[in-house]
């Protein structure tokens, strides 16, 4: 059997092939989300692990709109590329299979932004904006009486902005 060092080097492999399989920078609800529901290992290893890289400067943390970012370092990739093998196959693959559709819905959260904020007269303005190699394809402002409205429009847009976005854009070129 592993001893206990050999396992958390063993995760803390696996954790970087997740970084360098999906190659985009990933917020840490993120990656524990995905690392949680496919029980690759528990809340308090995974953050222990993601601490430690970070340390050991094999991960990196920037904010990006006031949120942290983990994004694979060079360190990172190297070991990667060094140890790949120490990786098992099954995992590789289940991991490349898994991230394909992390990694499109990420980017896909990060093409299509939505946000609201008070205004100076209490009402409030929400802004939804879609996005295609970094040009604005739709901008969308709305005044909005409460919060609560503010809120309901951007829980739609987060649920289906794609269909929100279509149905606009039908509607203006009818």
């Amino acid at each position: 059997m592993f001893d206990s060092g050999s396992i958390l080097a063993k995760n803390k492999l696996k954790i970087l092939y997740i970084f360098y399989t999906i190659n985009i920078p990933i917020n840490n609800t993120d990656i524990t989300k995905f690392v949680l529901e496919k029980d690759y290992m528990d809340y308090f290893t995974l953050q222990k692990i993601l601490n430690e890289l970070k340390e050991d400067e094999f991960l990196t943390i920037d904010k990006v709109d006031s949120k942290d970012f983990y994004y694979l370092t060079e360190n990172g990739k190297k070991t990667v590329d060094m140890f790949i093998d120490k990786i098992p196959k099954m995992y590789r693959e289940n991991i490349e299979e898994n991230f394909k559709f992390l990694k499109k819905e990420i980017e896909k959260n990060r093409q299509l932004v939505g946000h609201y904020f008070q205004r100076k007269d209490k009402d409030f303005t929400v802004i939804l904006q879609a996005f295609e190699d970094d040009i604005t394809v739709f901008n969308l402002s709305v005044n909005v009486p409460d919060e609560d409205t503010a809120k309901n429009i951007m829980k739609k847009w987060k649920e289906n902005p794609d269909k929100i976005y279509s149905e606009f854009i039908n509607i203006l070129f009818k």
